[in-house]
């Protein structure tokens, strides 16, 4: 490994007493756990860590990084300066991770595409991520389609299957029953409304979105300069001085106020679920969620029943955003009798523990996806599901878990690249089996409900043998253990492995 520093064949010395480890914990630190800039890019990243963290603690304290580029070093320092040994564990895709030069890295990257990328692009090494692999202590991946992924562009490092656990909570939760109500205490907009639609003006639309892409625009053409006349060292620079300034910003942003979304409809102060509710919660930004192909199979498979409920749960900061997905709804020309509740405010974990409660499925159409934990923690709580089975969805879901939809390979480009070129595929989903599909589920669960509960348990069995917290500490452990080499005891946080001497050394030069 290239940060491994074995001992000398020679050396006899005896190994140091054994320390307490210390985990130090990165990824984006965007605050959307808390609800702050949602749908920003890599937010779901501290979801994974969020989860991640109580397993972590198992084998000692667990410190946050802030910001990887400019604290990770000074802490790996100020945990060596106390005696203990630094475990970085780094929830980053490959190209963004930051790798300490004197700490174990361990680094978790989701991904959601057949191909990694295995070339540098857009002055970015660490985008070939086979060469940045094999620079890691470990690679933890959450199933075999990212394994198999990274070994095809030619990683050969340490890799392991750890999946991302799902809150034991979503376990406990009770069955479905058709004659059930739930209340949610929060804000939604209920369509069709009282009131005939009033649209956001199309020039508020345009104005943040010009905004959004002047910033971007201003952003690559003093890089271009840079490159031109002051050349790689100092682009370098003034990236690293932009990236810090656009992290303070974030930061700025996470520790503020969470306000409600202003949109021109009606809301409800509080949200009444019964009958058969389908649930789909996604970024309207991002592409891959074909939220358009589910809001048509959905209204056209079971538009016209009055005992349906379509839930949208939005992970947006932006009323054009939200917007958008309401403006699609009415200008298809879909005419329905069922509701669609928008929900754009940031739902808590008891609040999201009540969605899933009334949900009877859960509905997605994505072309591609890294983990989908919607969906994960749905299957866990007896809720099957109707879904594609391409990208990480392959690992873990298929008929015995909900409805599978049908989806084919087709050409896409990787999101970090500037260029987006056509370098690999995600899943085209067939929108016949959509429609189809969602139509059959409500089939069983108006007609046959001995049926429904018995998919239910099978899917909540499925996800707890994949990602039930003790399944996942397990392999956690091995996988640590791998690299730390010995087993670890999680209620001794100073055992720590027999490596020491490899960490000993590595310290010397602090």
């Amino acid at each position: 490994m290239a940060h491994e520093i074995l001992p000398h064949p020679n050396c006899h010395q005896p190994l140091p007493p054994r320390r307490p480890m210390v985990t130090l914990l990165s990824c984006y630190m965007t605050g959307s756990t808390e609800g702050r800039n949602l749908g920003t890019p890599g937010y779901s990243h501290d979801f994974v860590a969020r989860a991640y963290a109580p397993l972590l603690k198992q084998y000692g304290e667990v410190r946050v990084v802030p910001d990887a580029k400019s604290d990770l070093e000074p802490m790996v320092d100020a945990v060596y300066a106390e005696g203990k040994l630094p475990l970085h564990f780094s929830i980053l895709p490959l190209q963004d991770v930051v790798l300490s030069k004197r700490a174990l890295n361990v680094v978790v990257p989701a991904w959601e595409y057949p191909d990694v990328p295995n070339h540098a692009f857009d002055g970015n090494p660490q985008n070939n991520w086979p060469q940045t692999a094999d620079r890691c202590d470990l690679v933890v991946v959450s199933g075999p389609f990212t394994h198999a992924a990274l070994r095809r562009g030619g990683a050969t490092g340490a890799i392991r299957m750890v999946q991302v656990p799902v809150d034991e909570a979503y376990f406990r939760l009770p069955l479905w029953q058709p004659q059930q109500k739930v209340v949610l205490n929060c804000r939604g907009f209920l369509f069709p409304q009282r009131q005939p639609v009033t649209m956001m003006p199309p020039q508020t639309v345009r104005r943040e979105s010009l905004r959004r892409q002047l910033a971007r625009d201003i952003e690559d053409r003093l890089r271009s300069t840079c490159r031109r006349f002051l050349g790689r060292r100092a682009t370098t620079f003034i990236s690293d001085q932009l990236r810090r300034l656009k992290s303070r910003r974030i930061a700025g942003q996470a520790k503020g106020n969470c306000k409600p979304i202003r949109l021109p409809y009606q809301s409800e102060p509080q949200v009444e679920l019964s009958g058969i509710v389908y649930t789909s919660i996604f970024n309207p930004d991002d592409g891959r969620k074909n939220w358009p192909d589910l809001i048509n199979g959905f209204l056209l498979a079971v538009g016209e029943r009055e005992d349906v409920t379509l839930v949208l749960k939005l992970i947006t900061s932006k009323a054009a955003s939200a917007d958008k997905v309401i403006r699609h709804i009415y200008n298809r020309g879909i005419e329905f009798r069922c509701k669609v509740v928008v929900i754009c405010d940031f739902l808590d974990e008891s609040q999201l523990y009540a969605l899933t409660k009334a949900t009877t499925f859960y509905l997605q159409a994505s072309r591609a996806e890294g983990n989908c934990l919607p969906l994960m923690n749905h299957l866990a709580a007896a809720r099957p599901g109707i879904s594609p089975v391409h990208s990480s969805m392959s690992d873990y879901f298929g008929p015995e878990s909900g409805f599978v939809v049908e989806s084919h390979p087709e050409p896409a480009a990787w999101p970090h690249e500037k260029r987006q070129r056509l370098l690999t595929t995600w899943g085209r989903i067939v929108w016949t089996s959509l429609r189809d599909q969602i139509q059959a589920s409500y089939e069983l669960a108006q007609n046959d409900l001995v049926g429904y509960a018995e998919l239910g348990r099978s899917s909540r069995q499925q996800m707890r043998a994949w990602a039930g917290r003790d399944a996942v500490a397990a392999r956690l452990e091995e996988a640590l253990s791998n690299i730390l080499g010995q087993s670890l005891c999680p209620t001794d946080e100073s055992a720590v492995d027999e490596k020491h001497g490899q960490w000993r050394q590595r310290s010397a030069a602090a």
